[in-house]
C-alpha cells in the first residue's frame, strides 16, 4: 500500500514531523494492514510525538492487537514522563485485565497520568474479576494511608470498586 510505503520512507529519512502526519493519516482511514507496521514503529522508536500518533492511530483503527504492546510501553521506563496519551490510546478497548497495572499507575503517576487510569477504571471495573476489583481496592486502601496530593482521585477509585 502506498501510505504504508511513504510511512517507510520518511522513517528511513528519520522526518519524525513527516511520519506523524502519515499515521495520523493512516488512523483516520483506518488501515488495518498498517497495524503490525505501526505496533513495531511504536515498540522502537524514542520519540514521545511519534509514539503518542501511533497510539491514537492504532486506536482509531480500533484492532485488539494494539493494547498488549500499548501495556507492555505503560510498563516501561522509557515512557515514565509520558504515559498519558497511552493510556487516553486505551479508552477504545476492553482493559480490565489490566486492573492492577492501571491502579498502580493511578496511585503512582502524574496528574495526566492519575486521571487517565481513572478513567480507564471507570470505564473497565465492571468487566473485573472480584478477586482483581479486590486486589485493587486493596492498593488504594494501603495508598491513601500515605499522604497523597491526589487523595481525592484515589478515593473516587476506591468507590468504583466498593460499588
Amino acid at each position: 500500500m502506498e501510505i504504508i510505503q511513504s510511512l517507510q520512507e520518511a522513517l528511513c529519512r528519520n522526518n519524525i514531523e513527516e511520519a506523524d502526519l502519515i499515521v495520523e493519516k493512516i488512523g483516520d482511514l483506518k488501515i488495518l494492514e498498517a497495524v503490525p507496521m505501526l505496533i513495531t514503529i511504536l515498540l522502537d522508536t524514542d520519540s514521545n510525538q511519534l509514539r503518542n500518533t501511533i497510539a491514537i492511530a492504532l486506536s482509531d483503527i480500533g484492532c485488539d492487537d494494539a493494547v498488549a504492546p500499548i501495556v507492555s510501553l505503560l510498563k516501561s521506563p522509557k515512557t515514565i514522563n509520558s504515559r498519558g496519551t497511552l493510556l487516553y490510546a486505551l479508552e477504545s478497548f476492553n482493559c480490565s485485565a489490566y486492573g492492577e497495572l492501571l491502579t498502580d499507575l493511578l496511585i503512582e503517576g502524574n496528574y495526566e497520568v492519575t486521571m487517565q487510569a481513572l478513567s480507564l477504571l471507570k470505564i473497565n471495573a465492571r468487566n473485573m474479576s472480584e478477586e482483581m476489583k479486590r486486589n485493587c481496592r486493596n492498593k488504594l486502601q494501603a495508598s491513601l494511608k500515605k499522604p497523597n496530593e491526589y487523595y481525592e482521585e484515589l478515593n473516587e477509585a476506591l468507590e468504583i470498586f466498593d460499588n
